[in-house]
């Protein structure tokens, strides 16, 4: 599959309340696994579809569960240095709160060192305490942070 037929198929893509879980992850695997050649696409390639991805979830409810074919997927995309990945995490982050991506900045801050991951937790403290956030969102960024500052 070609990347523009990956984002067509990805905006093209939206959850509804009748879909079952494993429908989201079957779409997310297909494009996954039928888009072979990530490895080769250029930075500019490589920020398009990640930021095609934060696109989809900004359009979904934000209490949306937690796709691990959805995760798996975006994390593989910008491997191994994540630096586009990590710039728009961070920035999705600061301007909308989704309980996938409080997930994905759990997992990034997991993967720094000690001085970085202080600099970034306080980005949970934000959304959990961001009243433009639903209250299940603001639950899930406080328990990140509290899990965060318990490894100290």
């Amino acid at each position: 599959m070609h990347l523009e037929n990956a984002i067509i198929k990805i905006q093209n893509f939206d959850v509804n309340d009748d879909m079952e879980d494993y429908e989201i992850s079957e779409f997310f695997d297909a494009i996954g696994d039928k888009l072979i050649d990530v490895k080769t696409f250029t930075s500019s390639q490589k920020k398009q579809l990640i930021q095609v991805l934060f696109d989809f979830l900004k359009r979904q409810d934000p209490e949306l569960e937690e796709d691990f074919s959805f995760i798996h997927f975006i994390e593989h995309i910008d491997k191994p240095d994540y630096k586009i990945y990590d710039a728009e995490l961070l920035k999705f982050n600061t301007e909308n709160g989704t309980i996938t991506t409080t997930l994905l900045l759990n997992r990034f801050i997991n993967r720094l060192k000690e001085q970085e991951r202080k600099k970034h937790i306080d980005l949970l403290k934000s959304i959990s305490e961001n009243k433009n956030y639903t209250d299940l969102v603001r639950a899930e960024a406080l328990s990140y942070y509290e899990h965060q500052n318990k490894k100290g």
